[in-house]
């Protein structure tokens, strides 16, 4: 029996590999893609006085992963200064061993986005018009990325170290009182924290970049529309059910984050102007235009977003707590912002996120409506549910996981801390942080709620829609019998 020839459509599936290398590929484009938007985003906002970009941007792409920045600087001892910190230098010359210690932890979301994007349309995409692979060449494919991100982030995280200059107020803050044997002075420490040393945490990064390169392909089986999957995968009950939602979901988040890296490049075109402001808000959004949307969308879910800036006072009593509180003591008094309550345009902000998140789930309700197969009459004789019910209860756990991530990865925060020869005598810390247990508890029943409106709405659509025309007879081609319907008479005509 010959061999069934391919489609005309599609080509054969490469070996195992090719598959790898594709894999492998995807991950470089996805890692080369966020390095780049880095670099155009700290470089709009001027980040190369304070540090080289070259290593701001691998800094950067460890944050975008999950890893963190710790910070550290310890100056050498101060000249000797008079009175009690002259004693406490003794007579050997030296001086107050004076540092600063700490970590930054956030997601810039925008990094994080188009490197996701990259690595699901590059890692799928090209499956489209290939024949169905077999399970071992998708674990192949599979095997390429994460072997990839195993070396590269590793090497991307050691990259990410370096000296930081640090602003001219907050280095003034520091050493406020310094050098002139005034209270709370260090007697010349504060030229000597003019600067941090910063390097990411190897080990955090390499461990949650392939946590998320296992979770983009993991996501990637159940959402991708235009690919073709093996048949295990394809056919699976799992796909099968999570499919509509998954798709419809991810669609409508890859819109929205588009049109905020949309308004980042005209707000970066408007810089090239001469508008420095202009330039600022373009670096902004080419890092955190997502993690603003987040913030605006649990808002209106009932999470309570705080900004603030807080003193620490250390452990450590008597004249070195009195040393700290001097270091620290330029920051003045502790500081929040409530963001849920801020009045934006006369509208407080959770009515804003919610009057959207509302929009935007009614139409993933929709969407998934248009998207889930008819029933046959088994499924429909054995469902406990209604089609309508049973989609929006799918899209009401998914929302409600969303918003908990988001919640969780939106969070950010800067902590500095002082130490006086060696103890930890207080500090500073800048947060924004927000709750996410009612968060989920509301995006569930919200989520819900609108998509069955959603899904409501396309049934009404469709009851309303026109039949559709029959299909059209094909013509035959060159060479094949050109059949009718009416029966050839054997006899001249009369």
């Amino acid at each position: 029996m010959p061999a069934t020839p391919w489609h005309d459509n599609t080509t054969p599936p490469r070996g195992g590999w090719r598959q790898a290398l594709e894999g492998a590929l995807a991950v470089l484009a996805a890692t080369a893609v966020m390095a780049v938007t880095a670099w155009t985003a700290l470089l709009a906002l001027g980040a190369g006085a304070i540090a080289p970009l070259s290593r701001l941007v691998p800094a950067a792409v460890s944050m975008a992963l999950g890893g963190q920045v710790a910070l550290a600087s310890a100056s050498a001892p101060s000249a000797p200064a008079g009175g009690l910190l002259g004693a406490l230098g003794g007579s050997s010359g030296g001086g107050l061993a004076i540092g600063v210690q700490g970590e930054a932890g956030a997601v810039p979301l925008m990094l994080t986005f188009v490197g996701t994007a990259v690595l699901g349309v590059v890692f799928f995409r090209p499956l489209r018009r290939r024949a169905r692979p077999a399970p071992a060449l998708l674990w192949a494919r599979a095997g390429g990325a994460l072997a990839t991100a195993g070396v590269l982030l590793p090497v991307a995280a050691c990259l990410a170290r370096g000296t930081a200059r640090l602003p001219e107020g907050i280095a003034g803050r520091l050493g406020k009182g310094g050098g002139g044997g005034g209270p709370g002075g260090f007697g010349g420490g504060a030229g000597a924290l003019s600067s941090v040393a910063f390097h990411a945490d190897v080990a955090a990064t390499t461990f949650l970049g392939l946590l998320w390169v296992v979770a983009v392909l993991g996501i990637g089986c159940l959402a991708a529309r235009r690919t073709t999957l093996p048949r295990p995968v394809a056919l699976s009950r799992l796909r099968h059910m999570w499919h509509p939602v998954a798709s419809a979901l991810t669609g409508t988040v890859t819109v929205l984050c588009c049109l905020v890296l949309a308004v980042a490049v005209l707000a970066g075109a408007a810089a090239l102007t001469g508008r420095e402001q202009a330039a600022k808000a373009a670096g902004a959004l080419l890092l955190a235009g997502p993690d603003l949307l987040a913030v605006l969308l649990t808002s209106g879910l009932g999470a309570s977003w705080e900004a603030g800036v807080r003193r620490e006072q250390g452990d450590g009593g008597g004249l070195l707590g009195m040393l700290g509180s001097g270091a620290a003591g330029g920051a003045g008094p502790d500081r929040s912002f409530d963001l849920s309550g801020w009045p934006g345009a006369g509208v407080p902000l959770w009515l804003t996120g919610l009057a959207l998140l509302v929009c935007l789930v009614v139409l993933v309700g929709y969407l998934t409506a248009a998207r889930t197969p008819a029933r046959t009459p088994r499924e429909a004789a054995e469902a406990l549910l209604g089609r309508h019910a049973e989609a929006a209860l799918r899209t009401g756990v998914v929302v409600a996981v969303s918003a908990m991530a988001c919640c969780l990865l939106s969070r950010g925060s800067l902590r500095i801390g002082f130490t006086v020869m060696g103890s930890e005598t207080g500090g500073m810390t800048a947060a924004l942080d927000g709750t996410a247990g009612l968060c989920g508890l509301t995006g569930c029943v919200l989520g819900a709620l609108a998509s069955y409106a959603g899904s409501r709405l396309h049934a009404l659509r469709a009851a309303r829609r026109p039949p559709a025309d029959p299909p059209r007879k094909r013509t035959p081609r060159s060479g094949e019998e050109r059949r009718t319907d009416r029966p050839v008479s054997s006899g001249p005509a009369p």
